[in-house]
């Protein structure tokens, strides 16, 4: 493909992703190449961070579909993606040089997601057990194998999310 046509593509589809994160007022912060990483109970606190990220990721989820249709049209090519999500304790703030900061996340937390989100075939939502304990009367799962992840000597719980129990918006 042309590279042009190449930045289109990517633009929609992180369009798509920036609107569902913003949407239930996540932060994003940062594009990673294809993948986009964003924070929800930091900088303002939520308590209702976990449910928030998943209503996001659905978004996305739901969204996508349209997207890879008109985007197959348009270009002959689409795109898919997977998304994983953590819970738990990070380090939050302002973190990097004297002459380049960036408002980013870090730590075990932030890196199981990424693994989650590595994992997640075209389409799925990982959620992690922390997770899940969070959410677990709003939404609807499928609990799959645990996992080997990167970083972890004991397998991962994982859990496919399958949308909510009632669709209620915050």
């Amino acid at each position: 493909m042309e590279p042009e046509d190449i930045i289109k593509i990517l633009n929609d589809y992180l369009d798509l992703c920036s609107r569902a994160v913003f949407a239930y007022e996540g932060t994003i912060d940062k594009f990673i190449g294809d993948g986009v990483m964003s924070i929800f109970g930091a900088p303002i606190k939520q308590e209702d961070h976990p449910e928030r990220a998943i209503l996001a990721a659905l978004q996305m989820q739901r969204e996508s579909g349209n997207l890879a249709k008109r985007l197959q049209e348009r270009y002959g090519r689409s795109v898919s993606f997977g998304i994983g999500i953590n819970s738990g304790p990070a380090v939050v703030g302002n973190i990097g040089s004297q002459e380049r900061l960036d408002y980013t996340a870090i730590g075990d937390t932030v890196n199981l997601a990424a693994r989650l989100e590595s994992n997640a075939k075209p389409g799925q939502i990982l959620i992690s057990k922390a997770t899940y304990e969070r959410v677990k009367e709003r939404f609807q799962v499928t609990v799959l194998e645990p996992i080997k992840v990167k970083g972890k000597e004991n397998l991962v719980e994982i859990y496919q999310v399958e949308g909510e129990f009632n669709e209620t918006k915050l």
